[in-house]
């Protein structure tokens, strides 16, 4: 443990010193319009992408963010916090979608309701999802068949009226303190469809949040014990109640726990690493891309933490394994150059040292590379 966290603290250390050098834009995603032949409408989405994903070759899940505007800043920075070094989930592209105050009640109410009279464009909604956006996001971004959804209050019926109605639109589903009283139709349809289906493959997450009016609580917990008392056998149904939440303060936690319970076994368990079990390893990620569908994008600096570790017992041939996943996976892994150079110097092979170090170089300059070289040559 101490290895790793020294290791950790200098490939910080060295981020801190890059960064010193030069000011430039931090930019988290990019906004883009689509004009929507279904909405009769333009409509504003942002993209976030992993901060690999100009360097590799991976094909990403894709979370789409209802009410984008008010989530795409925390959800982004969320996710890239679970999937770089801590690894509780993979790389993932954010698409956050663009509401106001005028599509949002229609987009996100399957009926016209008293309380709401401009609803009832649910079905349109979602097929301009189906149809127009998520197609525009296949065809520019590498993608992979994983989708997700996340939706809070009103945004949350819409997430059930999905998975209610096109249920294999999205792999996963996360209903955030869903406000289903606005129309008693949304909970009866779930347990409609539930019941009649034997067997339904993709994911929800209910979260609940406990500070606020019994009519917001009361209809979630309701459905939560109806589902968990006749049909949590043939579900994939999560549950979480949050007592000392609002309405507005739950919905980072709820997607934290949502996406960490979506993925509870995807992080190499730390023993693999500490017994030095390579197979382990292996083992678990070809299990992981069974498990979720999809290329397991493990950030290059992981995987080259992971192989100087093995070089503490002097496991070259394991280190050198790992590293062949970047050389695999990213289009120019000059950091994984770096190291395979390290590996080879540690074993006295000066020549596939130099040659790696070299190689690593000519891409660009990494730590001590240069001084390295020099030390070969001479």
């Amino acid at each position: 443990m101490r290895i790793l966290s020294l290791l950790f603290l200098a490939f910080l250390s060295l981020s801190n010193v890059l960064g010193q050098t030069k000011s430039e834009a931090i930019t988290i995603g990019l906004k883009h319009q689509i004009n929507s032949v279904i909405l009769h409408e333009n409509r504003e989405y942002w993209v976030y992408l992993p901060a690999d994903y100009e360097q590799s070759k991976y094909h990403y899940p894709v979370l789409y963010l209802l009410d984008g505007q008010e989530h795409f800043h925390q959800v982004t920075g969320l996710v890239n916090h679970l999937s770089r070094l801590v690894q509780r989930m993979p790389r993932t592209i954010v698409v956050g979608i663009v509401s106001s105050s005028k599509d949002r009640v229609r987009d996100y109410t399957p009926n016209p309701i008293e309380v709401l009279p401009n609803g009832g464009g649910a079905d349109q909604f979602t097929r301009f999802l189906k149809t127009e956006l998520i197609p525009q996001i296949e065809n520019n971004y590498r993608t992979n068949d994983c989708r997700l959804l996340f939706g809070h209050s009103l945004a949350g019926v819409y997430v059930n009226y999905v998975y209610t109605r096109y249920n294999t639109l999205f792999d996963s589903y996360f209903a955030a303190d869903p406000a289903i009283f606005v129309d008693s139709t949304i909970a009866q349809n779930l347990k409609v469809f539930i019941t009649s289906h034997n067997t339904i493959r993709s994911h929800y997450y209910l979260t609940v949040s406990g500070l606020v009016d019994s009519t917001t609580i009361v209809p979630n917990v309701e459905l939560n014990t109806f589902i968990q008392s006749n049909y949590a056998d043939k579900l994939n149904w999560n549950y979480q109640f949050y007592p000392h939440e609002d309405h507005v303060s739950m919905t980072l936690k709820a997607i934290y726990d949502g996406l960490e319970k979506r993925y509870s076994d995807y992080k190499i368990p730390i023993d693999y690493l500490y017994t030095y079990n390579l197979e382990g390893i292996q083992q678990h990620i070809v299990n992981n891309e069974n498990n979720y569908n999809c290329t397991v994008a493990l950030p290059e600096q992981l995987i080259n933490e992971y192989a100087m570790h093995f070089c503490f017992k002097n496991k070259f041939r394991e280190a050198l394994q790992l590293l062949e996943l970047n050389l695999k996976h990213y289009i120019n892994p000059f950091e994984t150059y770096y190291f395979m150079g390290e590996v080879h110097r540690l074993q006295g092979n000066t020549n596939k040292a130099l040659h790696y170090y070299e190689k690593s170089l000519a891409i660009d300059e990494f730590e001590d590379v240069k001084a390295k070289i020099m030390k070969l040559k001479n």
